[in-house]
C-alpha cells in the first residue's frame, strides 16, 4: 500500500520556485524542491519524490518532519561542524603574529618560538605543529641573516662591490 502524504506547505508555489532558484547547494535545492513537488501536486508519496530527486525515503522523511517542526528556515539551516580546537590559543596567536613582524624582536629559529610559546602560555606543542602554524596559518618565514666572518672587513667590502658595479657598467654598455 502506498502511503499518500499529508503535508500542509504554507509557502506558494511561486514562492517555494524562487527559493529553489536561490539555493546554493545542492542539498538546500534538494530540499526545497521536495516541498514544491508536493505543493504543486506533481508527486504525491514520499517514496516518489525521494526517487525524483535521487535521496532516500527516510531522508526525505527527515526533511518534512523537520519542516513541520520548524518551518522552512529551520528546514535550510546550514550546520557546520565544530571541528578541532587549536591548540595554541588565540592571544599566544596575536602575539606571536606582533612579534613575528617586529625586526628588532623577532626569533631565529622555530625551536625559539616553541620554547617562547611553552613560556608565554604553557603552551606544550610539537614542533611540527609551531611550523606548520608559523608558516601556513601565519604565512611567516623566518628571516635569519647569513653567517659573516669574523676575519672580513666591512670596508673593503664596500668598495669591492662599488668597483664591481662601476666595472660591469664598462663591460656592458
Amino acid at each position: 500500500m502506498v502511503r499518500v502524504c499529508q503535508l500542509n506547505i504554507k509557502e506558494t508555489g511561486e514562492e517555494l520556485h524562487t527559493l529553489l532558484n536561490q539555493q546554493k547547494t545542492a542539498i538546500g535545492f534538494q530540499k526545497v524542491q521536495t516541498l514544491y513537488l508536493f505543493k504543486t501536486g506533481q508527486l504525491k508519496t514520499i517514496k516518489d519524490i525521494a526517487v525524483a530527486i535521487g535521496s532516500h525515503r527516510v531522508t526525505v522523511q527527515n526533511w518534512l518532519h523537520k519542516y513541520r517542526q520548524a518551518g522552512i528556515l529551520r528546514l535550510l539551516e546550514v550546520r557546520h561542524g565544530g571541528g578541532r580546537q587549536k591548540i595554541i590559543p588565540p592571544e599566544a596567536i596575536a602575539v606571536l603574529e606582533e612579534r613575528l613582524k617586529d625586526p628588532n624582536n623577532g626569533f631565529k629559529s622555530y625551536g625559539e618560538i616553541h620554547k617562547w610559546l611553552q613560556e608565554f602560555d604553557g603552551v606544550k606543542v610539537d614542533y611540527k605543529t609551531v611550523y606548520a602554524t608559523v608558516r601556513y596559518q601565519l604565512k611567516a618565514k623566518l628571516k635569519v641573516p647569513r653567517r659573516q666572518s669574523v676575519k672580513k672587513d666591512s670596508q673593503l667590502a664596500i668598495s669591492f662591490k662599488k668597483n664591481c658595479l662601476s666595472s660591469s657598467k664598462s663591460f656592458n654598455g
